[in-house]
């Protein structure tokens, strides 16, 4: 997954009256741990591999077809039992050809020890994973200020509002290296089948940074319609809450949204701590369109 970034735009961040004033009043929006998120599956769902591992053998033997059969000889580790069958197999296949059945018995033994082996650095994974997720910080925003069920979902039945963030790359603010979810309909695998075989074969080794930094980017594509980009780091270790609250700057907070529903008292406080904590900040009131199932706005 090729990570992409944003470059100058607005994103958008939902949220419930409570929320919305306590943002206000304090000038920080809150970045989360994943295991207080609504979706039991986002950055949970496991790690696991994209192929069976007793097929392994087998994906082993076409690599071994690959290599011997290849233009130029592959660079591998001679030292390395794989390393050494590269090297016969590519010798013997001008005149022998790919004895596929030799090879399988050739490397029979190699694969239950393997298959151990490669469960074993797994769970070990899985195990870091699983104590890295407390520690998680992710600040989840959408490109869409309009969507309907967003607005039903996370602004309490259109009682709250939408704040308009600004991804500024000048100032260097966190939602400059922000990146779009994919959303899938599969989790991510731990690492894939190609993955696998480069490392076996010495070719690339398993490189773990890369995959904990996809990871947090793929999600059920049932989200979809949220059309999220997100922003995480790492946090600290054994933290003391699953969340921490980040400053706002004056410059990235753009509009204010209110909703169509929202009651009076709330509209009065969110106006008057806007306008007193954020002054350049524009502030809109959402209203029903009678024509179309869309929001109009009108600057308050």
């Amino acid at each position: 997954m090729m990570l992409r970034k944003p470059g100058e735009r607005s994103f958008f961040k939902y949220a419930n009256p409570s929320t919305v004033l306590a943002i206000l009043r304090t000038k920080r929006v809150r970045y989360s741990s994943p295991l207080v998120f609504n979706d039991p599956f986002d950055l949970q769902s496991g790690l696991h591999c994209d192929f069976d591992i007793s097929t392994l053998q087998e994906k082993v033997i076409d690599k071994l077809n690959e290599f011997a059969s290849a233009t130029e000889p592959p660079v591998v580790d001679e030292a390395d039992p794989l390393g050494k069958i590269i090297k016969t197999v590519r010798e013997a296949y001008p005149t022998h050809g790919f004895p596929r059945e030799k090879l399988r018995l050739l490397t029979q033994n190699l694969f239950p020890l393997l298959s151990k082996t490669f469960e074993v650095i797994r769970t070990k994974y899985q195990e870091h994973w699983n104590k890295l997720l407390p520690g998680l910080r992710l600040f989840c925003v959408s490109e869409d200020r309009d969507n309907l069920l967003m607005w039903a979902h996370y602004a309490q039945d259109h009682t709250g509002a939408v704040f308009e963030f600004l991804s500024l790359p000048e100032e260097d603010n966190p939602l400059s290296v922000a990146s779009p979810i994919e959303y899938v309909s599969s989790p991510p695998s731990f690492f894939t089948l190609n993955e696998v075989l480069d490392h076996m074969f010495s070719v690339r080794k398993l490189d773990e940074d890369t995959f904990y930094h996809r990871y947090p980017y793929y999600k059920s594509n049932h989200w979809i319609y949220e059309r999220e980009w997100r922003v995480w780091y790492p946090g600290t270790p054994s933290p003391k809450a699953l969340y921490e609250d980040v400053l706002i700057r004056q410059s990235e907070f753009a509009s204010l949204y209110i909703g169509c529903k929202s009651e009076p008292d709330f509209i009065t406080k969110a106006v008057s701590l806007t306008k007193s904590a954020f002054p350049n900040v524009r502030i809109y009131h959402a209203q029903k369109r009678d024509d179309e199932y869309k929001l109009g706005y009108t600057e308050i």
